[in-house]
């Protein structure tokens, strides 16, 4: 039976709302803490608590099966795909992030600062630098409200603080003064906490759930990932900094590869992501956890088996492509390498590969790979060219 809110219940049948909450709460299958909820606007505040559930359980090996699954997946495709896809993936994820919270970036401007291209004070180049760390398994310091803000600060504070002043940090770690989050009318619909000694001994008991050895990994994440937005500790970037603390804990139980689709999945779902923080503010639902830490566990389900499927595409389209590339009968050995790189480049780089690249990958010399390239017709080839040097790639429609 699925677990309904107590929201729902009350709408259904008012006289069995109450018992239905004390049953939930003082359930021998609950988990009390000791964090007060309280909707903006009403005047009871309520502990948190959420109750083990059979669909928590399942939804929890659902995830695990997933990620199963990818892990057999990843072993079987090709590296550069796998690296391409990883990237891909890392650009997706922030395009996604920035776009949830309203923010306006482009994939270009985003693809030059992961390729190396932009300048290191480019816009966004902090973020997109964060999520490459990712890849390096660089541990960062989570333990704390200090180290907390000095993740932030490292993240987001000085892009942050450039486009909008009045949004930089003036209090000891956190905001001084209040903050409210408002619907697309300017209705404030949530206001965090607030003065600063509640946001930081509000986010002290945050980080002491995210570590408690005692939860399962994933409720305890979840669970952390709603406190942080309910307390709200920065002016503007709390949910772009959230889902990178959710992406990092995920990206160290399991792998880089399962924490870098998160956003991409909120955002296409991200009437049911905010309807899960709205109903867990609600006083009717009166902190009750269950119902957001199962959307939460869907969510990472559904992300987990969208990159199987991404995977899985990206992989059928290189096997499809080469099959193609392999009917040209081309014999010379060099040249027949060459076309294949040239169709990688084409299919996960974007904008090709260059001469030096080219020799790097061949391990031949120049003079002799130019030779060869001067041997590809030249309506085959897609030229570009990027500060000074030139990058190739192949015309996929000599295939068609």
């Amino acid at each position: 039976m699925a677990y309904e809110t107590l929201a729902k219940i009350f709408r259904q049948d008012p006289a069995a709302y109450e018992a239905a909450y004390n049953k939930r709460y003082n359930s021998p299958s609950a988990v009390h803490f000791d964090i007060l909820i309280k909707q903006y606007g009403r005047r009871k505040a309520y502990p948190l608590f959420f109750n083990y559930t059979s669909d928590m359980v399942l939804l929890m090996e659902q995830v695990y099966k997933a990620y199963e699954e990818l892990l057999l997946t990843s072993a079987k495709v090709p590296d550069i795909v796998l690296r391409q896809f990883v990237l891909l993936s890392i650009l997706e994820e922030i395009k996604s992030s920035n776009d949830i919270e309203g923010v306006q970036s482009t994939r270009k401007e985003l693809k030059k600062i992961l390729d190396g291209e932009a300048p290191k004070s480019a816009r966004f180049s902090t973020i997109v630098n964060k999520y490459k760390s990712l890849l390096s398994g660089e541990e960062i310091d989570f333990t704390s409200c200090q180290a907390l803000r000095n993740f932030y600060d490292d993240f987001a504070q000085a892009e942050i603080a450039a486009e909008e002043p009045a949004n930089s940090l003036d209090g000891e770690l956190f905001r001084k003064g209040p903050v409210d989050i408002t619907s697309s009318s300017g209705k404030t619909i949530h206001r965090g906490s607030w003065p600063e000694s509640n946001i930081i001994a509000h986010m002290e008991k945050a980080l002491a759930i995210l570590h408690e050895p005692s939860l399962p990994f994933l409720i305890r994440l979840g669970l952390f990932h709603y406190l942080f937005a309910y307390i709200h500790p920065f002016y503007d970037g709390n949910g772009r900094t959230v889902r990178f603390i959710t992406s990092y804990f995920l990206s160290r139980h399991f792998n880089k590869i399962a924490a870098l689709r998160l956003s991409v999945v909120i955002k296409k779902h991200r009437k049911k992501y905010y309807a899960l923080f709205k109903e867990a503010d609600s006083e009717i639902d009166r902190a009750d956890l269950t119902p957001f830490i199962l959307g939460f566990l869907s969510f990472l389900a559904t992300g987990f088996a969208d990159t199987v499927r991404c995977l899985t595409a990206e992989e059928e389209r290189l096997r499809a492509y080469e099959d193609k590339l392999s009917r040209l009968q081309i014999k010379d050995p060099l040249l027949k390498e060459l076309y294949r790189l040239l169709l990688h480049a084409t299919l996960f780089y974007g904008q090709g590969l260059s001469i030096a690249e080219l020799v790097k990958n061949t391990a031949r010399a120049r003079g002799t790979v130019q030779k060869r390239l001067e041997q590809i017709p030249k309506k085959q080839l897609v030229l570009a060219k990027v500060h000074k040097s030139i990058y190739y790639k192949l015309d996929l429609k000599m295939f068609e």
